[in-house]
């Protein structure tokens, strides 16, 4: 029998194929994307809300469990959607998934729906066989981080309500309430007091400069953003939040929290110490931290433990960095990182409530000023008058 030559497969040449595969996927959808009617386009502008984020991953998560294939539990979820937006993204989803990509390489083609500590959890799940269980997990990361954005938030909407009620109190005194004030005193042809006259004075300014003065507004928001644009002028107004007595403990307790829970998460699910890091730098909202995060990565890799790869003047608590020096030498760093998780949480829900108790007299004080000022500038000299025309 005359024997067959047959040639070695080229195992090299393996993912310069599937690379090739991807490119082109990614062309024809740009292509197809191009193409897209104005309805179409029209359908997929919106929001999608991070409930909406955590529900999805929660069912997809039972589904895997139930064993549903990841094509049919996304085929049904976005039946099951009821938002447009959402609907339209997982449909390219799928489609990227019939041609052969993983569900975490489909994912993050949307970094703004699936953010890179979203996909980099999935890869690991479908790495190391237990996506469902991951995702499960991921789930209540999200959950619990989001609830916790919220508490923070839901804390200073009183001082924000306050304040433009404030602020809608100064535009009816100086547009609606001094202007006939202001022809009381001019047709009575009286003394009027220094500090009215402040008031009639600032009065006349903004009546004939309105144009200057929302133009002047709205030069500074653009200004600011702009500004912020900047990573050192960024980086200096973020260090300014922690050196404000108040505000710095709880931006430091907050951010520590924010390390805790996102590196945490990550950390358990299998990734390396950098990789958690990089992920987690990108995640941080203030400078000082994603900065320092990211020098601790890069300390790492050149064979720092992660408690020496802190900065000696370290922004993060004392006991944080000595809580991860011992979770290391003990072999128990994610059992430390969770403590710290619950710890930091705590002390942030503790600061938050303190700080709210504290603005609330403060906002009275500060309407009561105002109720005097008025008083004091504008009913006081129309009794005056009233008093004098009547003897």
């Amino acid at each position: 029998m005359q024997e067959e030559n047959i040639e070695p497969k080229d195992l090299s040449t393996e993912p310069e194929i599937k690379q090739k595969e991807t490119d082109a996927f990614e062309s024809a959808t740009k292509k197809k994307e191009k193409k897209k009617g104005l309805v179409e386009r029209l359908n997929e502008i919106g929001t999608i809300k991070s409930k909406e984020i955590v529900e999805f991953t929660r069912h997809l998560s039972v589904m895997l469990s139930a064993g549903v294939t990841i094509f049919e539990a996304i085929n049904f979820l976005k039946e099951q959607a009821s938002n447009k937006v959402f609907a339209s993204k997982l449909t390219r989803v799928i489609e990227s998934l019939n041609n052969g990509q993983s569900l975490s390489a489909s994912m993050k083609r949307f970094p703004k729906i699936f953010p890179e500590i979203y996909t980099n959890i999935i890869h690991v799940g479908e790495n190391s066989g237990t996506l469902a269980e991951t995702m499960l997990d991921l789930a209540n990361h999200l959950e619990e981080s989001e609830d916790f954005k919220k508490k923070v938030k839901g804390a200073l909407i009183y001082p924000k309500i306050i304040l433009m009620v404030m602020g809608g109190f100064m535009v009816v005194l100086f547009f609606w309430v001094m202007p006939r004030i202001l022809k009381i005193f001019e047709s009575l042809n009286a003394d009027i007091p220094p500090t009215t006259k402040v008031v009639i004075a600032l009065t006349n300014f903004f009546q004939n400069n309105v144009i200057l003065l929302i133009v002047s507004i709205i030069g500074i928001i653009v200004l600011y953003k702009v500004m912020m644009k900047h990573p050192r002028i960024r980086y200096q107004r973020d260090l300014l939040y922690l050196r404000i007595p108040a505000l710095g403990r709880i931006v430091l307790n907050y951010n520590t929290t924010q390390l805790s829970q996102h590196f945490g998460t990550l950390f358990q699910s299998g990734l390396t110490i950098v990789k958690c890091l990089e992920i987690t730098s990108t995640v941080l909202k203030n400078s000082v931290f994603r900065e320092e995060v990211s020098h601790m990565a890069e300390k790492i890799k050149k064979g720092y433990s992660f408690s020496q790869s802190f900065k000696k003047d370290s922004e993060f608590p004392s006991m944080f960095i000595k809580l991860i020096r011992v979770g290391e030498r003990t072999g128990k760093l994610p059992y430390v990182i969770d403590y710290m998780k619950g710890y930091y949480k705590g002390l942030v829900d503790n600061d938050v409530k303190n700080i709210t108790t504290i603005i609330e007299p403060l906002i009275m004080v500060l309407l009561g000023l105002m109720v005097a000022g008025l008083v004091i500038t504008v009913i006081g000299p129309i009794y005056q008058l009233i008093a004098n025309v009547g003897a």
